[in-house]
């Protein structure tokens, strides 16, 4: 068995059973994405405002605690407004954060980041959902804090609950990239340390994009049916690109199809394609560790 470190996932909505076979197949430490209305399973009718949202941050803090205590797991979390789905009075939510981001348990802000597809068919302008992005940047500068950048994949509505609003023609294989680059200009507004920031969801699209051109993480989501790149493929990127910037996580979620072993088979596909045991465990454990401070 070994250990790992899951740098983004949303357990917080799953079982007890869910949490022990984590535990069992070698999960160490996870950082809990927070504030996804989707992620708790409810369908909203009206477009939720800061009480909810702060709702969506308080519960995982909490239920940190006990998932330390019960599965013998280091738990920490990450707040931020997502852009999944639309929040009315944003700025309010912005002004709590830095009180949020003391708390031990809250290691970075995030997953936040433009995306062109609402849940529950609330459309949220891009212009709008930038502004919200450069504000929480800025607090995450400020800070010191890392910052969990979401890549959208696109959507269709079917696949959601509560169904999606879309915007934009952007094709496919620009989808991720295109998203990136704006993103990338306005974290640079921001002020934020290239160090801090880590581009998540990363596929065949953009991981030769973040090695290249920013000096960023580089967090490849495996678990979820929306993105799922293969074993085989993290091997690849790890032999091609070197194991310094590049963190796994499983991002599982709790309304679709998961692979709750996504994490350990990533780890014996590197070891049969001839990765260096070092550079295995830099980035299924070391990464991880010392970005977020998870003391394991």
């Amino acid at each position: 068995m070994d250990r790992f470190i899951d740098s983004h996932n949303h357990l917080h909505g799953f079982s007890w059973d869910d949490w022990e076979l984590q535990a069992m197949a070698g999960l160490a430490g996870c950082v809990l994405s927070c504030g996804n209305p989707h992620v708790h399973r409810e369908i909203w009718e009206a477009v939720p405002g800061p009480e909810e949202v702060r709702r969506f941050w308080d519960s995982p803090i909490r239920f940190a605690r006990a998932a330390e205590e019960k599965h013998f797991v280091r738990v920490r979390c990450a707040v931020g407004v997502s852009a999944m789905t639309r929040v009315r009075s944003w700025e309010k939510l912005v002004d709590a954060l830095p009180g949020y981001l003391e708390d031990p348990r809250v290691v970075a802000l995030g997953e936040v980041g433009l995306d062109p597809g609402q849940y529950f068919g609330f459309t949220w302008p891009l212009e709008d959902q930038a502004r919200c992005l450069e504000a929480q940047a800025r607090v995450a500068a400020r800070l010191g804090k890392p910052l969990i950048l979401h890549t959208p994949t696109p959507k269709r509505s079917g696949d959601f609950l509560g169904g999606v609003a879309t915007q934009g023609e952007v094709p496919p294989e620009a989808f991720r990239l295109h998203y990136l680059r704006e993103d990338l200009e306005i974290l640079d507004r921001a002020g934020l340390d290239p160090g801090l920031l880590v581009i998540d969801h990363v596929d065949e699209t953009i991981v030769d994009f973040v090695h290249a051109e920013t000096r960023a993480w580089c967090a490849v989501s495996l678990g979820s049916v929306l993105r799922r790149p293969s074993p085989e493929r993290v091997a690849e990127w790890v032999k091609r690109h070197g194991p310094d910037r590049i963190l796994l996580n499983s991002d599982l979620i709790p309304y679709t199809s998961n692979d709750p072993l996504c994490i350990p088979r990533a780890i014996r596909a590197m070891r049969r394609a001839g990765v260096p045991e070092a550079h295995v465990r830099r980035v299924a454990f070391e990464n991880a560790n010392e970005l977020f401070g998870m003391g394991l």
